[in-house]
């Protein structure tokens, strides 16, 4: 009888063990399905068309004649939602009714293969960047992807320009001479003009981003000031993407970290406070 007993608490426990291990892989499954819906899912474009007649509307009951809007810019993680003014060369000042704004060398609504838009980085300039501050109004949360834990979580673009939704995948993160930004127009580039941007950026990344880009692909690249070097030359932030190709998925993409960042995760390991808001 005791041995009955003590082979029926045996099987019990097995049972019991059996059923535990069934609840967990259930549950780890229920996971990994909940997570891959969530990547498959991918990046969505909000559409801006309507926000930049907005933005237009706007300056015409302002009387504003200094800016043009021309497009809607968004990046993925960030506060930057934001209009883009068409530079020119007489403008000495943008209304205050446009504060919040980004601008490239083109004044007109055209669509180019390569795109640079730059914006102020004013509450941002410290060597240790802050994240995500509600007083970020232009291009200051940029600066969120020096730091590898978002660059590999926000990984897309979205420009809105001559009534179309475009969206851009981010091929290289790094730093820029500011004289070799100031050259830069928004206009059609050669494959061979392309292919050499291409791989400096590539040369100059922070990381490595799991994804093709050639010289067949359209680029955009994002640009703002910051103060992180001390060695006397001023350099400007930069962001490059290629626009996503036709029936190509928007999932989550590999990024590794490179020799490039981790100088810079030196720089920002230095000094060991947390950062408060200026």
């Amino acid at each position: 009888m005791r041995k009955k007993d003590k082979k029926k608490k045996n099987q019990i426990k097995t049972y019991g063990i059996l059923t535990i291990v069934v609840i967990i892989l259930c549950f780890s499954l229920f996971l990994s399905l909940k997570s891959l819906q969530k990547q498959n899912n991918g990046y969505k474009i909000e559409d801006r068309v309507e926000d930049i007649e907005k933005a237009k509307e706007k300056a015409k009951e302002k009387g504003t004649i200094d800016y043009d809007v021309i497009g809607w810019l968004r990046v993925e993680g960030t506060n930057i939602d934001l209009p883009i003014v068409g530079y020119k060369e007489t403008t000495t000042d943008y209304s205050k009714e446009l504060e919040n704004y980004a601008w490239n060398f083109d004044s007109t609504e055209k669509y180019h293969n390569k795109i640079n838009i730059m914006g102020h980085n004013i509450m941002n300039l410290s060597k240790h960047p802050l994240l995500h501050k509600d007083y970020f109004q232009r291009f200051d949360d940029l600066m969120s992807f020096i730091y590898y834990d978002f660059a590999k979580e926000n990984q897309y673009i979205q420009y809105t320009v001559d009534g179309k939704n475009y969206l851009y995948k981010i091929y290289a993160v790094g730093f820029e001479y500011a004289y070799k930004v100031e050259t830069y127009e928004n206009k059609e580039l050669t494959e061979e003009e392309k292919k050499e941007l291409i791989d400096q950026y590539k040369k100059d990344s922070l990381y490595q981003y799991d994804i093709d880009v050639t010289e067949k692909d359209d680029l955009i690249s994002l640009m703002t000031c910051t103060r992180m070097f001390d060695d006397g030359n001023t350099r400007d932030f930069i962001v490059n993407a290629r626009r996503v190709r036709e029936k190509e998925e928007t999932t989550k993409y590999k990024v590794e970290e490179t020799k490039k960042y981790q100088e810079i995760k030196k720089m920002l390991e230095e000094e060991d406070y947390e950062n408060e808001d200026a």
